[in-house]
């Protein structure tokens, strides 16, 4: 069978193609590829890659004047009905109220009711039912004093006002984030000086920190409760203040270094 001219081309153009794939194989195949030396093809050094690190704990201690209080004082009345009770407690909240901001100049932001509450008193009596004989009304209220010095005088002067219930006095500070770092530049300092003198007995210099860990900070506020506050008035006579001592709050924090050397 003839082969027409199309055919003959086509199996001619495949025969040359063939020949150009023998070529390019024996030439790839016989050409000569670099071989890695052992030392190159070698896992590296596990001492190279080895980090000798040194874990201390820093310490820091700031200990700092207060200069704010907190103040929880009560104002009780009572009468024959809850109406009365509730209007004698707003007339005395009113006194209370002038002591604060016209007396002491107080924000009245710094002032707040935090409870409020009028409830029934009752007489017991065997083989009866309990019978109402009076009501009282009560309110709490939160102070937030900044001038220290004075805070005795300002107890006494709520005391004459009507004020019947002293809960208690809050010592703290508004500037905690402040003595907060201070107290993390005494930790740093600390860890320092321990990672420096266990590599000095390690005889090795240290390189540098790698990682931080800070575990907390605390500053617990000082609490004057009610029982001491009595005990106070009780040791001080009518026509000396009321005198109250701050103390000092001692914030505390630890950080966790970690070493090379």
């Amino acid at each position: 069978m003839k082969l027409n001219l199309q055919s003959r081309i086509f199996v001619g153009f495949t025969a040359v193609l063939l020949v150009l794939v023998v070529v390019f194989s024996v030439s790839y195949l016989s050409t000569p590829r670099p071989v890695l030396a052992a030392e190159e093809m070698k896992a590296p050094d596990a001492k190279a890659l080895e980090t000798h690190t040194i874990n201390v704990v820093g310490e820091g201690k700031i200990s700092v004047t207060p200069d704010v209080a907190y103040l929880s004082i009560g104002l009780s009345t009572k009468a024959a009905t809850a109406k009365e009770a509730q209007s004698k407690n707003a007339e005395g909240f009113i006194n209370v109220q002038k002591v604060l901001f016209d007396t002491y100049k107080l924000d009245k932001k710094d002032v707040v009711t935090s409870g409020f509450q009028v409830q029934p008193n009752y007489t017991y009596t065997k083989n009866d039912e309990p019978k109402i004989t009076s009501y009282s009304a009560n309110q709490t209220i939160q102070i937030t004093y900044r001038d220290l010095a004075k805070i005795g005088i300002l107890l006494d002067d709520l005391s004459a006002a009507g004020v019947n219930q002293m809960n208690g006095i809050q010592f703290d500070t508004e500037k905690r984030q402040e003595y907060e770092i201070q107290a993390i530049d005494n930790a740093m300092s600390n860890a320092a000086l321990k990672a420096k003198a266990i590599a000095k007995n390690a005889g090795k210099e240290l390189k540098g920190v790698i990682n931080v860990v800070q575990g907390g900070a605390s500053a617990m506020p000082i609490n004057i409760n009610r029982g001491m506050m009595d005990t106070m008035k009780l040791a001080s006579s009518e026509s000396i203040a009321t005198s109250i001592s701050a103390g000092e709050l001692k914030i505390i924090t630890t950080i966790t270094v970690q070493y090379e050397f």
